[in-house]
């Protein structure tokens, strides 16, 4: 799981990733950069955070990429930096931010993780982790709209999602307003967050879910495999 800024993953996926933990299935998450350019809380109080989530959702690692807040651009070298991480680490799934949002650094990083798919795989790749293509890459939806490919049913564990984000306390303990901000969006971080999730879980039937995008048709060995 891979995010531009160290609250990324679990607002778009944190449901996902504690559906995970409790299914005993082992995942990482990499956050590109420490959030050091953010109005709301210190590079070390994010930091902490997001090691206290990553405990939380159950999380076999977590680490951060020290690239440049409000800087991420998608380079031939910042895709081998992701290659390289997805080689290390050799997951079957590999989630990360739409590449089309608002923020530049959500778009970037999205583009980043699906262009750096090749580097992947390259065994010219001066890399000292073996060749790794994984079975799929999928896309979390955080600003922008985007028709999803799929929506996971995360109802199951919606509060334990909220409990998770309260964890980023720099973030998301008050309104924009309460910390003295212009807001960019929703002033109030989490109920526009909860009314995101509800409208994707509305199209599937189900109180809560996170769409996700895969930019290429997914393999399944079966029909029955979707039920």
């Amino acid at each position: 799981m891979i995010g531009a800024h160290p609250d990324d993953v679990e607002w778009g996926a944190g449901g996902i990733a504690l559906l995970l933990s409790r299914k005993q299935k082992t995942f990482a998450m990499v956050d590109l950069t420490d959030g050091e350019m953010g109005s709301r809380g210190t590079p070390e109080e994010r930091a902490l955070e997001a090691e206290h989530a990553a405990m939380f959702a159950g999380a076999a690692a977590r680490e951060s990429l020290h690239l440049p807040d409000c800087g991420l651009v998608d380079s031939p070298e910042n895709r081998r930096l992701v290659a390289s991480v997805i080689r290390r680490y050799q997951p079957r799934i590999v989630l990360a931010p739409y590449w089309e949002d608002r923020h530049p650094d959500h778009a970037a990083a999205g583009a980043m993780v699906r262009n750096s798919a090749l580097f992947g795989t390259l065994r010219k790749f001066d890399d000292g982790n073996p060749p790794h293509k994984p079975e799929a890459f999928l896309y979390f939806l955080l600003h922008n709209f985007e028709k999803p490919s799929l929506v996971v049913d995360i109802t199951s564990v919606y509060e334990r999602k909220l409990e998770l984000l309260r964890m980023h306390d720099s973030q998301f303990s008050k309104t924009a307003e309460g910390f003295g901000l212009v807001p960019q969006g929703m002033n109030d971080y989490l109920y526009g967050l909860e009314s995101r999730d509800r409208f994707f879980g509305s199209l599937i039937g189900v109180h809560h879910g996170e769409a996700l995008v895969a930019d290429r048709p997914l393999r399944v060995p079966g029909i029955e495999s979707l039920l």
